[in-house]
């Protein structure tokens, strides 16, 4: 199990760890994935980020960073022509511009250049989004509403809660986080709601060489589709948890 809080972050997130590697969604377990091999690439551009100069803020590592879905335009493979929303997982290279190759690995495999995530990171930042798509911020491709309360909010705070997964060192009281990023993070991981043995399969990591890791999540093969209910059932449970 990895350490994923810092002593800037309050107790409250105490249930954010990385949970029962065993835990399933979608029939798959989330290390269904051969670690050191690829699926594959897809080159993206990078357009934005989720509010630009209105996005949440939030005080990682000492340093004031915008925090919140990051866009793309997808420019091969099946889903060409088509934007993307997604996540960081690296703080050490930029986004930057132009056309970006990305390959398409497990979360182990990433960031690059390493030193690569231990195996309870990877569970740690699957937990963080599978109860993010509990509470209906995202879905299961991480796109989310732009129009749903707090959207800025609650992308940032998603993205809080990765950097803390990874390791970094999120100042989530700090008066450089943004209000509403906080008031989403904190009730993101409530430790009485967070459900750390959710995971989402096909959760993977976009890595390249010379710019800024992200998340993404391949399509589910036919095989586990007929598994999607446990997903559903599953995330039932945890909202019939939070009505109680």
């Amino acid at each position: 199990m990895v350490r994923l809080m810092s002593v800037s972050v309050c107790a409250c997130v105490l249930g954010l760890s990385a949970g029962a590697a065993s835990a399933e969604t979608v029939g798959v377990k989330f290390t269904d994935f051969a670690r050191g091999t690829s699926e594959g690439t897809i080159d993206l551009r990078w357009t934005g980020i989720s509010g630009d100069g209105a996005s949440g803020r939030v005080l990682v590592n000492g340093v004031q960073r915008q925090a919140g879905h990051i866009f793309h335009d997808v420019l091969s493979g099946p889903q060409n022509g088509t934007s993307y929303a997604t996540f960081c997982i690296e703080l050490r290279q930029n986004v930057g511009s132009g056309v970006v190759t990305f390959d398409i690995v497990d979360l182990t495999q990433a960031p690059l250049p390493g030193p690569q995530y231990a195996a309870g990171v990877g569970e740690a930042i699957s937990a963080v989004i599978a109860n993010a798509i509990a509470l209906g911020w995202i879905d299961g491709r991480l796109q989310a509403d732009a129009s749903q309360e707090n959207y800025l909010g609650r992308m940032g705070a998603i993205q809080a809660a990765i950097w803390v997964a990874t390791g970094d060192s999120v100042d989530i009281n700090s008066s450089q986080t943004s209000s509403f990023v906080r008031s989403a993070y904190l009730e993101l991981t409530d430790a009485s709601t967070f459900d750390d043995s959710l995971r989402l399969s096909g959760l993977r990591a976009l890595i390249n060489g010379s710019r800024q890791d992200m998340l993404y999540v391949v399509p589910l093969p036919p095989a586990a589709v007929v598994g999607a209910g446990l997903l559903a059932a599953a995330f039932g449970v945890r909202a019939r948890r939070r009505r109680a």
